[in-house]
């Protein structure tokens, strides 16, 4: 049974977004133009004040790393794929999320402003985002990056690994999106409790990514691709997430190399919500999973 904290948060959310979502492709537009204003997606002031923060410019697009002010050690890397359905930045909780990860985790986090749809399409923002991750396999090594992603980061991260084919020391996924199509019967009944995804929603967006392609190709439908390959992954959803049949369905096909955590009743990517008991029981299993991909934390962290 979820949390009261997290009962209490869900009815208000469901109050307050229930009968919301977009029904037609026009009114996603509308959404997505509101989501892009100025300023939308960047880093908050105060992550400039307690982290060293570097700013590298990719084309049109930047890359930014995350690491402790006082440059001491760290004990390896993490590439953060921030969710947002391809076509929203990320939001202040990714942030927020983020410096955790480099405050208790003791490592540096990079996180690339991947191009997002509909200006973009999925070989795009996977080759961007595939170069993110070469460069830091060249001056770092493998075996010492943690790849992580939430929602449709979480898909990315997964395609973006079956294109490169370089296994990194561990996966980290939270609701990941890894069906476009969205195609799993047990989505017809979750859908009718959700209060920020439907099935619209998601394929439409499935398309602006996809383009012309199907919304089974692996490059949008990860969960489609070879999964032969997959390093050990630690995965994250609650059981009233649209996106659970997602988390199910991996787990299902890779059970000796993905540990799998369901929430009863929670919402899509709930580790993201600090305030929640769920939420901290997840950051519990990432100090865990980190401290067994990467080694112990240096002193201090």
């Amino acid at each position: 049974m979820p949390s009261l904290t997290a009962r209490a948060f869900q009815s208000l959310m469901h109050t307050a977004f229930a009968g919301r979502m977009a029904k037609e492709e026009g009114d996603l537009r509308k959404a997505l133009r509101l989501s892009r204003r100025p300023g939308s997606g960047e880093p908050p002031a105060s992550l400039f004040k307690r982290f060293a923060v570097e700013v590298r410019q990719a084309g049109e697009h930047r890359v930014f790393t995350v690491r402790p002010k006082d440059n001491g050690p760290v004990r390896g890397q993490i590439l953060y794929l921030p969710g947002g359905g391809y076509v929203n930045p990320p939001s202040f909780l990714h942030w927020r999320f983020i410096a955790k990860l480099v405050k208790t985790l003791g490592a540096t986090c990079t996180v690339p402003l991947y191009p997002l749809a509909p200006e973009h399409e999925c070989d795009v923002g996977i080759g961007f985002a595939g170069e993110v991750y070469r460069r830091l396999v060249e001056e770092h090594g493998a075996r010492t990056i943690l790849v992580m992603g939430d929602s449709a980061g979480g898909g990315l991260a997964l395609a973006m690994l079956q294109q490169t084919r370089i296994a990194p020391a561990g996966l980290i996924l939270d609701a990941p999106w890894l069906d476009a199509s969205v195609c799993d019967p047990s989505q017809v009944e979750i859908e009718r409790g959700e209060f920020l995804l439907n099935r619209f929603t998601l394929r439409t967006w499935g398309g602006w990514w996809g383009g012309s392609r199907d919304l089974r190709d692996p490059l949008i439908s990860p969960l489609f691709g070879d999964l032969s390959q997959l390093p050990p992954t630690l995965m994250f959803c609650g059981s009233a997430d649209i996106l659970v049949a997602d988390a199910r369905r991996l787990a299902a096909a890779a059970p000796d190399r993905v540990r799998y955590i369901e929430e009863e009743g929670l919402m899509h990517v709930y580790p993201l919500l600090p305030f929640l008991p769920e939420a901290r029981r997840a950051w519990l299993e990432i100090g865990k999973f980190a401290d067994d991909r990467l080694g112990q934390r240096p002193p201090g962290v």
